[in-house]
């Protein structure tokens, strides 16, 4: 407040300065050029807060806020990835169900899928319930192997005695 309180004194001194100036000059060309200076005068005593502007403050404030910004959209690519990665997984496992639901077998898909050079959510690892046959476990074998291009080793079946 004090701040302003000292602009507001500059502004009426530097006014009441130019209105005795101008009292005080003969007409012509005299009164011009001192009219003309009064204005300046005047222009320098609003504007001298401007001068002393801090602006690496909002300099600070707007770098501040741009890296918030790049962290909150670092944050929300990662949600949205981690999204996209449960609705891939289930599409999967929906597709198994649909699959292995076509052969005439009932069984519970879990897929846990991963993040490909390309970018792309794969399958790598099925876990497959249920009481299933030896035969029957082949053939869903063979059509998550063909299929979604999971191997062997990453399909786990587990039977009813399995789970505790």
């Amino acid at each position: 407040m004090g701040a302003v309180r000292s602009w507001l004194l500059t502004v009426i001194a530097a006014s009441l300065i130019c209105a005795l100036a101008d009292a005080l000059m003969p007409p012509g060309a005299v009164r011009r050029v001192g009219r003309l200076v009064c204005g300046l005068v005047l222009l320098g005593a609003i504007l001298t807060p401007l001068a002393r502007l801090d602006l690496s403050g909002g300099q600070r404030w707007l770098e501040d806020y741009l890296a918030s910004l790049e962290n909150r959209e670092a944050e929300l690519a990662e949600t949205v990835n981690e999204q996209m990665k449960v609705i891939i997984e289930q599409e999967y496992a929906a597709y198994i169900v649909d699959k292995t639901a076509r052969l005439g077998l009932t069984c519970g898909i879990r897929v846990e899928c991963g993040l490909s050079e390309e970018g792309l959510y794969l399958p790598l690892r099925v876990r497959i319930s249920g009481a299933l046959t030896e035969g029957e476990r082949a053939r869903i074998t063979q059509i998550i192997r063909e299929d979604l291009g999971v191997p062997e080793q990453e399909q786990l079946y587990i039977t009813e005695e399995d789970t505790p």
